[in-house]
């Protein structure tokens, strides 16, 4: 099977079509999907593990780590369909994401790559900005407020 691709001025090449890009509301609207998608599946694990932890039937440890790891594990699941097919959100909005130089997929790895980046982002944002306010004061003493003794 010989497939013949290459970027051309206002699209890519792929498989003997030329595929024009898409309109930002379009890719927006599939990256908006798929983060909805993403938080469902993985409220659904988490609440499925506390659940089961309710019902005796898992310890709490093993509750919190599927609740814990659910995230991260939907995150790959969801970068290996955008890198190797499609994702639900590029599925549903009739796009899809493409190397411009040759037209072939995006690949697993960059894909589930991606994604983990994109989706633990913001959590390293918010422990960085709570470390900063919870840290001490650089450099100096500490200091303790005691009430006067009169």
């Amino acid at each position: 099977m010989t497939v013949t691709t290459s970027h051309h001025g206002h699209g890519t090449w792929r498989r003997g079509q030329l595929l024009r890009p898409a309109s930002a509301t379009r890719r927006w609207w599939a990256r908006i999907i798929d983060a909805l998608l993403i938080l469902v599946l993985t409220s659904v694990t988490a609440v499925t593990a506390m659940s089961l932890y309710g019902a005796t039937v898992l310890s709490l440890d093993a509750a919190t780590a599927a609740a814990l790891l659910s995230y991260p594990a939907v995150l790959l699941l969801f970068g290996a369909l955008y890198g190797c097919t499609l994702s639900p959100g590029q599925a549903m909005m009739g796009v899809v994401s493409l190397r411009t130089h040759d037209g072939r997929r995006v690949g697993f790895w960059r894909g589930m790559g991606r994604y983990l980046g994109v989706g633990l982002f913001p959590i390293a944002l918010v422990v960085l900005i709570w470390t900063l306010f919870e840290a001490t004061s650089f450099g100096s003493a500490p200091i303790r407020v005691c009430q006067r003794v009169r």
